[in-house]
């Protein structure tokens, strides 16, 4: 049986509350400086303390309960009787219980007070709302009061003057705005978090209008939780209709304290991860349980996992930020499962969001500019895909794919991790504390060996060297390699169709049992929900590197710098950061507070192997300028003039040879002659007789 309060018992309940020491003090200041402030911040946990059933009640009866709290503290300030004054009580850490999904919201939280977690997406500027206005005669001058409740403008029905004789006539009412009470309102669209979808599912959204002195504290891309009364309005159709739109008229407004708040983990959880951090054999697991129905690809899941877990943030003295989140680019041949690891990504990251280049714009990613509802076609901003994955995850596919114009606002999103926006009148600076993991492909559809990087990928040096680590996938057959991958993939497919058939079938000829036994490589080790919780609960910790560590990162690093030749940069200091993220990544994957001589050498061997993918030269040395246009033009310039010496022979054709011959001239080594030769050929740039053949 539902318990019912009387009035005079839920003002007396309230001024028990708020008889407590925290609020009689927080009164007395209100007391003393109003308006300055003008709420009274109550915490649910305090009001569930003093009594059970009526903090319940209150989730039920909200406006009956708040309305007689805000009488209760207005009796206890005497200075406040103006009509239009209000001290607003608003309530706070609502229980989970209380805290709905926003696609859950139905009919039976109408006029409840819910609490609802999302991203905030649009946000209008702060206007002023009438509440309270001063009305005078415009006969007689008589003065009345109206509450305006809603949104549209409501005047006295009849002059207020009994004397006066107006009530008999038409009469007409002059607003004085000046005595009238304002109070500020702004408009809120907030969506759900990325990490509670799952297959796909579109986010839903809601709007909260924030009025008073909470409204101008949200900017596009907060991740809060909005405390309110959910009710329902018209549609505002021509003609009358029955279904209603809900919107949250909100109370408080919460920041998230930390990012990963929103993953709850329990005792059992933390015993669990505590275990996992102690294995041995952990980094291998965590790779292992990466997109486990992909084969190989260890470096690359290697890598990822570590950006999974992030190095860490810093401030300097100066106010100086280095970044922590890595940034990874995989450029591969079509085929080599680039676009699933990116998908996996997304959804087992905390928080994950995925996008593809071709289909993405710049306000996408970005943010878009787009008008508000409240009347005057104001422009408001909506955040995009990396503001979204602020403190997560985003994977954007097909990258070589956008256009020049679109992909130039990453640059200050990776090396900055903001946004700056400047459309339509608006100019702000949006936080996107992301990492990003990209992909591409090669500029003619599949990699040619002895090209350079620089020319088969339609990516600006500027960008490609903001990346942590760039890995290059080819897809080259090899007898043994290709018999694992064919194998893998036609396990995955017998292991997925045994799990669509009933345990106790039988199927003459198959043997199911013996097909899942046999297939458990592709089941992933950890299960995405605990590592998932393990990846959340390790960014509480900041390792600090220990002078093993310091010395391993520095040795190695200026190792590679002294083998610099004449014009060529092997390592540049981005990558040096690279060598310090991935360290503190490894730290804190164990779950350990420092970074020791294995976290540091596990890092140089991902950037030597990295740098030898993209930056190796025929002496086992490294060049980054290889991905410079500057540094290739030599090259290209020798493939010019051996396609010149191949042109000028005409249809006859030349023998090799010749070809050696005439560049000889030019100052080409035989070697680096038959080596473009064979780079033209195999490209189908020029074609050779049967006999053509360099070894």
């Amino acid at each position: 049986m539902a318990i019912n309060f009387q009035d005079s018992e839920i003002e007396m309940a309230w001024s028990e509350v708020f008889s407590m020491d925290e609020y009689r003090l927080a009164i007395a200041e209100i007391a003393n400086k109003y308006p300055e402030p003008k709420s009274l911040s109550v915490d649910y946990a305090d009001i569930n303390a003093y009594n059970v059933d009526f903090a319940m009640f209150i989730l039920d009866y909200p406006d009956r309960c708040l309305g007689l709290a805000r009488k209760t503290v207005m009796s206890l300030v005497p200075n406040v009787n103006r009509p239009g004054d209000v001290i607003n009580v608003r309530i706070r850490n609502l229980p989970r219980d209380a805290t709905v999904e926003i696609r859950n919201l139905r009919s039976e939280h109408l006029l409840k007070l819910v609490a609802v977690e999302g991203l905030a997406r649009k946000v209008t500027a702060v206007k002023p709302r009438l509440t309270h206005a001063l009305f005078r005669c415009a006969r007689c001058g008589a003065e009345t009061w109206v509450e305006e409740t809603g949104m549209i403008l409501r005047e006295p029905v009849m002059c207020s003057n009994p004397e006066g004789g107006c009530n008999k006539q038409a009469v007409r009412f002059v607003l004085d705005q000046n005595a009238s009470v304002y109070t500020d309102t702004q408009k809120i669209e907030i969506q759900e978090s990325p990490e509670g979808l799952r297959g796909g599912a579109q986010p839903e959204r809601i709007t909260g209008y924030v009025e008073d002195d909470i409204a101008g504290q949200v900017t596009a891309g907060n991740r809060i939780t909005l405390v309110g009364i959910l009710r329902a309005v018209e549609k505002s159709d021509r003609d009358k209709t029955t279904v209603f739109d809900t919107f949250l008229d909100v109370l408080t407004v919460e920041f998230e304290q930390h990012e990963y708040d929103e993953i709850q983990i329990t005792a059992e959880d933390e015993e669990r991860i505590m275990e996992m951090s102690r294995d041995r054999d952990l980094f291998n697991n965590i790779v292992q349980s990466i997109s486990p129905t992909i084969n190989g690809l260890e470096e690359v899941k290697g890598a990822i996992a570590l950006q999974l877990f992030g190095g860490s943030h810093k401030t300097l003295d100066d106010g100086t930020v280095i970044r922590g989140d890595m940034h990874i680019l995989l450029i591969g041949d079509p085929g080599v499962a680039k676009s699933q690891l990116l998908r996996y990504m997304s959804m087992l990251a905390p928080r994950g969001i995925y996008a593809s280049g071709k289909s993405a714009s710049a306000a996408g990613l970005t943010a878009a500019a787009v008008r508000d509802d409240f009347g005057d076609g104001r422009w408001t901003l909506e955040a995009g895909a990396l503001v979204l994955a602020d403190k997560g995850l985003a994977c954007i596919d097909e990258l070589d794919k956008m256009t020049d114009q679109d992909r130039s606002s990453l640059h200050e999103a990776m090396e900055s991790q903001k946004i700056s926006v400047a459309k339509a009148g608006i100019t702000a600076t949006l936080q996107c504390r992301c990492s990003m993991l990209a992909a591409a492909n090669p500029k003619f559809g599949r990699f040619d060996e002895g090209a350079s990087i620089y020319d088969q990928i339609n990516l600006p040096p500027a960008l490609m060297s903001r990346f942590d680590l760039i890995f290059v996938l080819r897809d080259k057959p090899e007898v043994s390699r290709d018999k694992k991958i064919t194998e893998h993939i036609l396990s995955a497919h017998q292991r997925g169709q045994a799990r669509q058939i009933s345990e106790d079938s039988h199927i003459e000829g198959v043997d199911i049992p013996g097909i899942i036994e046999r297939t458990n490589n592709i089941k992933p080790i950890y299960d995405v929900e605990i590592l998932r919780k393990y990846v959340a609960y390790s960014k509480r910790i900041v390792p600090i590197m220990t002078e093993d560590a310091y010395n391993i990162i520095r040795d190695s690093y200026l190792q590679i710098r002294k083998t610099a030749k004449e014009d060529s940069v092997p390592i540049t200091a981005r990558q040096l950061e690279a060598f310090v993220r991935l360290s503190e990544a490894s730290a804190k994957m164990r779950l350990s507070d420092k970074v020791t001589d294995l976290d540091a050498n596990r890092a140089v061997e991902l950037v030597e192997h990295y740098l030898r993918g993209i930056a190796g030269t025929e002496d086992g040395s490294f060049d980054m300028g290889i991905v410079d246009t500057d540094k290739n033009k030599v090259k290209l310039d020798k493939r010019s003039i051996v396609k010149r010496i191949i042109k000028a022979a005409g249809e006859s054709g030349i023998v090799l040879e010749d070809i050696v011959v005439k560049c000889g001239h030019e100052g080409m080594s035989p070697g680096e002659v038959e080596k473009i030769v064979k780079q033209l050929h195999d490209g189908g740039e020029i074609f050779g007789t049967k006999e053509f053949k360099i070894a």
